[in-house]
C-alpha cells in the first residue's frame, strides 16, 4: 500500500475561480455600465447638434443654445418655442409664427423680424443689436405682449410699429424695462400701451423724428 504522508502539503480538490470580492468588483462594473450608458445617449441625443436637426426638422421645439445663424427662417412656424441663449446672428425671421416663443439671452444681432407674429415672445436679455422690426408695404410685425426686459437694441429698427392700414394699434403691453434703446429707431410707430421704465434713450429717435438723448 502506498505510504501517507501527513507532513506533505494539502491541496483542495477545487478552486472556486471567483471569489467574493472579485463578484463585488464585477457586479458594481455591471451596474456603473447600466447607470452611465443611458447617460452617455442621452448626452450624444442632446448635442447642440443634434437638437439643431430635430428642430429644424420640426421633431422638438427646443433648440437652446443652438446655431442657427446666416439661416433663412422666414414663413415658418414657431410658435412656443425655446431659443434661449441660441445664436441667430443675421438669421431671417420675417414673417414667422413666433407667439410665446422664448429668446432669453439669444443673439439676434442684425437678425430680420419682419412682419414676425411675436405676441407674448420674450426677448429677455437678448442682443437684438439692429435687429429689424419695421413695417411697410401693407404689412406690420405683430408686438404684443412682448418681452425686451433688459435686452441689448440699440441700433434696432421699429419704424411704423403699431400701426397697420385698418388702424393703429400701438404696442399693448410691450415690456422695454431696463432695455437698451440707444440709436434705436421709432419713427412713425405708435408706442401707445408700451412700457419704457428705465429704459435707455440716447441718440435714440422717436416716432415724432426727433432725437432723444434722455441717458446720453
Amino acid at each position: 500500500m502506498p505510504s501517507f504522508n501527513r507532513d506533505a502539503p494539502q491541496y483542495p480538490l477545487r478552486q472556486e475561480w471567483m471569489n467574493k470580492r472579485s463578484c463585488i468588483v464585477v457586479c458594481l462594473c455591471y451596474l456603473a455600465g447600466i447607470i452611465t450608458l443611458p447617460i452617455i445617449l442621452f448626452l450624444f441625443w442632446n448635442r447642440p447638434e443634434a437638437q439643431k436637426q430635430r428642430f429644424l426638422q420640426r421633431e422638438t421645439n427646443q433648440c437652446q443654445r443652438c446655431d442657427l445663424s446666416n439661416k433663412d427662417l422666414s414663413l415658418k412656424q414657431f410658435n412656443n418655442a425655446d431659443f434661449s441663449q441660441a445664436n441667430l446672428q443675421n438669421t431671417i425671421l420675417g414673417a414667422t409664427k413666433l407667439r410665446n416663443a422664448n429668446f432669453s439671452h439669444a443673439n439676434l444681432q442684425q437678425a430680420v423680424l419682419r412682419q414676425a407674429n411675436l405676441e407674448n415672445t420674450i426677448f429677455d436679455g437678448a442682443n437684438l443689436s439692429q435687429a429689424d422690426f419695421h413695417c411697410g408695404a401693407g404689412t406690420c410685425t405683430y408686438l404684443d405682449g412682448t418681452s425686451f426686459r433688459n435686452a441689448n437694441l440699440t441700433g434696432a429698427n421699429f419704424s411704423y410699429v403699431g400701426r397697420t392700414p385698418v388702424g393703429d394699434l400701438g404696442l399693448p403691453n410691450v415690456d422695454f424695462t431696463g432695455s437698451d434703446l440707444s440709436e434705436a429707431n421709432f419713427e412713425g410707430a405708435n408706442l401707445k400701451g408700451s412700457v419704457m421704465d428705465q429704459a435707455k434713450l440716447c441718440n435714440t429717435k422717436m416716432p415724432d423724428g426727433k432725437i432723444s438723448k434722455r441717458n446720453c
